[in-house]
């Protein structure tokens, strides 16, 4: 007779596997096994199946896949199937179809090589500038347990302070006592109750007032109510989770009149079938619905969860912005960023060349006194490979990746006319790598190249993705003669 089965087995039963989560890291290939496929087969021989259900895997999800830039293919060894995957400097979250069922069943995540902890302190040093990117792809089986939940709540808080700023105003009869008439006065309750009582300013009006979406305000308070709820859970995460707090109290304070309303999805349907006359609203609207349906929130979510994208060198772009600010608070100088298009070196082509490159746009130009500062983020590995491997042991592949970086920055330097000019290559690296370096005075290395009056210094260095003023003050060479 077969066991009955309770109601907590079948609970159990509805959870999706934690097999079909499918992890690795950026900038990293993994050959991943195939027992997410393998376990839904029942052969004596069961290669030739689960080779076909790779090859039909990859054919379905080729669109999911490119989102987050992973090229993916069948690798057998003799001995096992396995999911051969290459990451690039994307991390984030996608699901994935079934080849059995074709609904999505599994979710791909991909984290960044240095930690989640690496990316917070990124983000909050940049004030939060550069965003994760939600995608237009369906919801995933489970995301908060592999992903840190202030990663959703970094994208909701920025576009709710959006929503604040567009905020429409509309009139709205409004019933209130005022110290003169205005609009239509409830005479009779003037005469019987504010006259014998002695409060001849009280006059009870109707009338039509300009104010703020309330019903939007009272949903922004449920929302920004909720993420904070979710933050709070989240501290140990580091300082940046604070400043996540921080922040999501100063917007409270923008809707502080407001009393919090949770939006049904008929209301929600609604907002986000209005025609507004930008993006920023529809935004918005979509995180109040994030929040409301509780995608993504420890403690409070189920296991569904948003999809989305980072892309680390853009980060990692930013974060090296911020440091070059905080060197500049110290000394002095100006910096033109290239995220905001101000570095820009025009080629001029003659005659004018269609399809082939216009411009130069180095990341960072810092300028102090005479001296020209032109830095370049690389959200590589080639210095961990070059401290941990010497010159003739490394692969050819990334002998020439740091020999394109080198003839790249150069080339800046055609484009501008100071004498003295510094170019800097800039890499990631680990905390311990960092410290390593500095034990042994390798930190900084440095080239010098002459060509008549110009003199062009060279400078390799890499930072860890958590400095403090002191490792700050480590840096200073390059900057000072």
């Amino acid at each position: 007779m077969a066991k009955k089965q309770s109601n907590t087995d079948w609970v159990k039963s509805l959870q999706p596997s934690r097999l079909n989560v499918l992890e690795l890291n950026d900038s990293q290939r993994t050959y991943l096994p195939t027992i997410f496929l393998s376990q839904h087969v029942n052969a004596r021989n069961e290669d030739p199946v689960v080779a076909k259900l790779v090859h039909q895997f990859l054919k379905i999800n080729r669109h999911y896949l490119n989102e987050l830039d992973i090229q993916a293919q069948l690798s057998y060894s003799g001995d096992n199937i396995k999911l051969n995957l290459k990451s690039h400097t994307k991390i984030g979250a996608i699901p994935l179809l079934s080849p059995i069922t074709h609904k999505n069943e599994y979710s791909l995540v991909i984290k960044p090589r240095f930690g989640w902890n690496g990316v917070g302190p990124i983000l909050s040093r940049t004030g939060f500038r550069y965003l994760p990117q939600i995608l237009e792809l369906p919801q995933l089986r489970i995301s908060e347990t592999h992903i840190p939940p202030w990663v959703l709540s970094t994208v909701i808080l920025s576009r709710i302070e959006a929503l604040i700023k567009k905020l429409d105003r509309r009139f709205e009869m409004t019933t209130q006592v005022n110290p003169i008439p205005k609009g239509s006065v409830d005479w009779a309750d003037y005469a019987q109750k504010q006259i014998p009582n002695a409060k001849f300013l009280n006059f009870n009006c109707t009338y039509s007032d300009l104010r703020d979406n309330r019903l939007v305000k009272s949903f922004i308070k449920h929302t920004l109510l909720k993420q904070k709820q979710s933050l709070e859970t989240q501290r140990d995460f580091g300082i940046f989770v604070i400043q996540l707090i921080d922040y999501c109290d100063s917007l409270l304070q923008n809707v502080y009149d407001a009393s919090p309303v949770k939006p049904t999805p008929l209301q929600l349907s609604k907002l986000l079938s209005q025609s507004f006359e930008c993006d920023t609203l529809t935004k918005g609207i979509q995180a109040i619905k994030w929040t409301s349906e509780e995608k993504g929130l420890a403690g409070i979510g189920d296991l569904h969860g948003l999809p989305w994208s980072m892309n680390m060198e853009v980060l990692f772009e930013s974060y090296l912005e911020s440091v070059i600010t905080r060197i500049s608070e110290k000394i002095g100088g100006v910096i033109k960023s290239g995220r905001l298009r101000e570095t820009i070196i025009p080629i001029n082509w003659d005659p004018p060349l269609i399809g082939s490159q216009r411009s130069l746009v180095p990341d960072i130009v810092f300028t102090r006194n005479d001296d020209l500062f032109i830095i370049d983020a690389k959200y590589k590995d080639h210095w961990e490979d070059l401290n941990i491997k010497n010159w003739n042991n490394l692969e050819d592949v990334i002998k020439e990746r740091h020999r394109n970086d080198l003839l790249q920055i150069l080339a800046y330097s055609t484009g501008v006319n100071q004498k003295n000019i510094s170019c800097c290559l800039v890499y990631p690296c680990k905390k311990d790598t960092w410290k390593s370096l500095l034990k042994r005075n390798r930190h900084i290395h440095k080239a010098e190249i002459n060509r008549g009056s110009k003199r062009i210094n060279v400078f390799l260095t890499a930072v860890p993705f958590d400095l403090d003023e002191e490792d700050i003050e480590k840096l200073l060479p390059i900057f000072l003669k």
